[in-house]
């Protein structure tokens, strides 16, 4: 009967999760629901599963970092990972980090998750038994009066097994590295093919005794470097053992092509995710926008003042809906498109951010101040145009009530990369939120504060790592910030 742990923060998820599992497997199943981190340490602990089925984003932590905490104590156990937050670069670092699957959290796949849960059950089993059998393999070759070895076709000794250095009264392969043994080996220079040798030879010993030993040897050629294997008495020992190696690279082989075909499909499943809330999901939002506006322009006399309040609510919501969705749209197919890298001039990037700008900075009456001429980095023009906007945006907006934004721009060599600077006279961040803010959805403010979507800095790091670059931020809470971009010069 499997075991199987469902890790999921929301209840309603992992219900569905065990219904489509229970559905699947009938009644021979046992699942153990996790919920914090507290029962996910207790289940750890235990160590009583077979499968884990994790979601990506977690109140306590992410599905990346389970995985790798159920690796490092477990690392034979398979995990899924089923979630609606992740993203192409994650499923790839999941399927880096051990990842069995990844599943696209959504109605329609509670029923493939079902199925690749039976499926990754059984490879794991399939996994164990091969496992068992090198293991097995292994200890009969380490016991057995046979010597199997592995060398150059000069007569260096690469690995030999314990009955192997038995037989040449050694006591480790290292030993045996500093003998010259080209006497036992098939000498041809450029070998094209391979060629089998078995005869008997004599070995003297220290004592002055000779032992005769028979060896059969073939040299191998199918790899970059040739080299010699052979048996020393027993050939049928050693064809065995290669045929059960040669069945466990098959194994590994086919593993690789299912999950190539996995990852293959689950980037398929993105495209198609992206699309569908491209058009699906802004449709009924457009609608909602629509109506409510007209309803403040035909009906805003007929409410009183604590519905109208509610209706222009409503259409600050929608419209803040909208542009979060845009926002994560121009963020995926940052992600996904291909950048054709080119020299931009960062002169007229700031210029025309600065120009479609002109109207926000007016009202906040910020001033921009940019240090000298600015350089020609290897980039996307686009691509600079929204990460210097986010950048400039962020620098007028997070200031303290009734205090001028001011704004530096400056740029500085360093070897073959320009670093351009961004320094502003704002609130500042705190040092452990430094690496934080660059990720998608992370606020340290309130929206009624400081609105926004939280997707800005992750643009900005996500373009600035399309074009071979790095960005970062040196800031201190109070005392303003001044991020910083590395892009190669031309």
């Amino acid at each position: 009967m499997p075991h199987i742990l469902i890790i999921d923060d929301n209840p309603d998820d992992r219900l569905l999760v065990h219904r489509e599992l229970e559905r699947e497997f009938s009644s021979s199943l046992q699942v153990t629901e996790i919920g914090d981190e507290s029962q996910l340490e207790h289940a750890l602990a235990i160590n009583n599963f077979d499968l884990v089925i994790t979601d990506y984003q977690l109140c306590w932590s992410n599905g990346l970092r389970v995985l790798l905490s159920i690796k490092s104590h477990y690392p034979n156990c398979p995990v899924i990972m089923f979630t609606s937050t992740g993203n192409e670069e994650i499923a790839v670092e999941a399927m880096k980090s051990g990842l069995d699957d990844y599943i696209i959290k959504s109605q329609k796949h509670y029923l493939r998750l079902a199925l690749a849960a039976r499926s990754t059950l059984a490879r794991a089993k399939a996994e164990h038994q091969v496992s068992r059998l090198e293991n097995r393999l292994q200890s009969l070759l380490n016991k057995l009066n046979v010597g199997v070895f592995r060398c150059t076709i000069e007569g260096r000794i690469l690995e030999g097994n314990n009955a192997f250095l038995r037989l040449l009264n050694l006591e480790t392969v290292s030993e045996a590295q500093m003998l010259d043994l080209r006497q036992l080996f098939w000498q041809q220079e450029n070998p094209i093919e391979q060629q089998q040798q078995s005869k008997e030879i004599a070995l003297h010993q220290k004592d002055g005794k000779v032992k005769w030993i028979k060896l059969s040897q073939t040299l191998i050629t199918t790899e970059d470097e040739p080299f010699i294997e052979g048996l020393i008495e027993d050939v049928t020992e050693q064809k065995e053992a290669e045929t059960a190696l040669q069945k466990l690279n098959e194994q590994l082989e086919v593993r690789v092509q299912e999950r190539t075909a996995d990852l293959e499909d689950v980037i398929e499943q993105l495209k198609m995710f992206v699309d569908s809330v491209s058009h699906d999901l802004r449709a009924p939002l457009r609608s909602i926008q629509g109506f409510a506006e007209a309803l403040l322009e035909d009906y805003i006399s007929s409410l009183d003042p604590k519905g109208q309040n509610y209706l222009q609510r409503l259409v600050s919501a929608a419209e803040l809906t909208d542009t979060l969705i845009e926002n994560l749209l121009d963020y995926s197919k940052l992600s996904r498109i291909e950048l054709q890298l080119e020299p931009v001039d960062i002169n007229v990037i700031v210029s025309q951010v600065l120009a479609q700008m002109e109207e926000e900075l007016q009202q906040k009456q910020a001033k921009v101040h940019v240090m000298n001429s600015l350089p020609t980095v290897l980039g996307h023009y686009t691509t600079c145009i929204q990460i210097f906007t986010n950048l400039v945006s962020n620098a007028i907006k997070f200031v303290p009530p009734n205090v001028q934004p001011k704004v530096i721009i400056s740029a500085e060599t360093n070897h073959n990369n320009f670093i351009l600077w961004i320094e502003d006279n704002g609130i500042g961040i705190k040092p452990e939120y430094h690496d934080k803010i660059f990720g998608v959805f992370e606020r340290l403010h309130g929206v009624e504060s400081y609105p926004g979507t939280g997707i800005g800095l992750a643009m900005v790091r996500k373009g600035v790592e399309r074009m071979n670059g790095r960005c970062g931020v040196d800031s201190e809470f109070g005392k303003g910030s001044k991020f910083w971009i590395q892009l190669q010069s031309v």
